[in-house]
């Protein structure tokens, strides 16, 4: 393999996953914090404590606490003491958090067979080193899909998801060794009757 060849499979293996995160991005738009969550919630302005006053410490309200254990985020509000109490639960991060992972899992159930699919191209390819930058390619986007998706997944279907990754590679490096050995054998085979003949 000459110097040209390698870098067309580098190329390859970097612009192929670059490009369809890109594209996966451009036409899916993934959820902004700003559209869940925003500062208009919180009060503008903190009145100032007065020394006489004994105020419960907000967050050790149980109102508080409970917000704070369903993934909520406390929002006070002032009674006529200047006190911080509770006034409601702002969910905004938790809303965010779930549009985030299913807009993950969708990304991941695009590009993981994508990736997958590209792989079997490039296996089957009989450009070899074009076939190489699309292997290389190909598993870098599964990659990509997978990590962006994995903190979101169970247990279980991490595992699975790992497994078949894993079988994907070790198919891939049997079926590439199996053909050159099965390609060095035919030319040798071939040399040798050619030096009977």
């Amino acid at each position: 393999m000459d110097a040209k060849q390698l870098a067309m499979i580098i190329g390859i293996g970097v612009l192929l996953p670059l490009f369809l995160g890109f594209f996966v991005d451009a036409v899916y738009t993934e959820p902004k914090y700003e559209d869940y969550c925003n500062n208009s919630i919180y009060p503008k302005e903190y009145p100032a404590y007065p020394e006489t006053t004994n105020c419960t410490a907000f967050y050790s309200l149980p109102e508080v606490q409970q917000c704070n254990n369903d993934r909520g985020n406390a929002i006070p509000k002032y009674d006529s003491n200047n006190c911080q109490v509770f006034d409601k639960c702002d969910y905004c991060q938790k809303d965010f958090d779930q549009a985030r992972g299913v807009y993950n899992r969708d990304v991941f159930f695009i590009l993981a067979p994508l990736g997958l699919i590209i792989v079997l191209i490039g296996i089957y390819l009989t450009v070899q080193y074009i076939g190489a930058g699309l292997m290389f390619g190909g598993l870098a986007t599964m990659f990509y899909a997978t990590v962006r998706y994995f903190s979101d997944m169970s247990k279980l279907l991490r595992a699975l998801v790992l497994l078949v990754e894993l079988l994907v590679i070790i198919y891939i490096g049997y079926k590439k060794i199996e053909d050159k050995k099965s390609e060095s054998k035919d030319t040798r085979s071939k040399k040798r009757s050619k030096r009977r003949k």
